[in-house]
């Protein structure tokens, strides 16, 4: 018949959004892990905050980071916690060095690496590394 949901233990079937919210923090927690070993506790866990608050709120803005992660504490505690933690160079360079292994796995010598610069716009930059006059196909003029 219809498909088959993983029961609680009540054996009512669970909602398919909670189905779906477990898999998607599993495979955070997974991914958070990966990126945040050898680090101490305080450090793991703001890995999975952040990358929790921003898959939540879907934005990249410290106090919606902060908001989604629905902590009983004052907002602005919550952001100056993960602010100290993002000031941190040497937790920086940790993630960094932790992508590029992870990454340089899945690269070999045929993967192609596009890249388009069409959609990147600035249009008040004079004196920007690299500014080059790009066609832009939507309005039919140089940008």
């Amino acid at each position: 018949m219809g498909k088959d949901f993983p029961q609680k233990q009540g054996g009512a079937p669970m909602n398919n959004d909670i189905v779906i919210r477990e898999k998607v923090n599993e495979q955070l927690t997974k991914f958070s892990e990966s990126l945040s070993k050898g680090l101490n506790k305080p450090k793991r866990g703001f890995i999975h905050q952040i990358l929790f608050g921003i898959q939540a709120s879907k934005d990249i803005k410290l106090s919606e980071i902060a908001r989604s992660l629905q902590e009983r504490i004052k907002l602005i505690k919550i952001e100056i916690r993960l602010h100290r933690h993002m000031q941190d160079k040497e937790l920086g360079l940790h993630l960094n060095k932790m992508i590029l292994e992870q990454s340089s796995k899945r690269i070999d010598n045929d993967t192609v690496l596009a890249v388009d610069i069409t959609h990147i716009h600035k249009p008040y930059a004079q004196k920007m590394d690299f500014l080059t006059r790009v066609g832009d196909g939507i309005l039919s003029t140089d940008r």
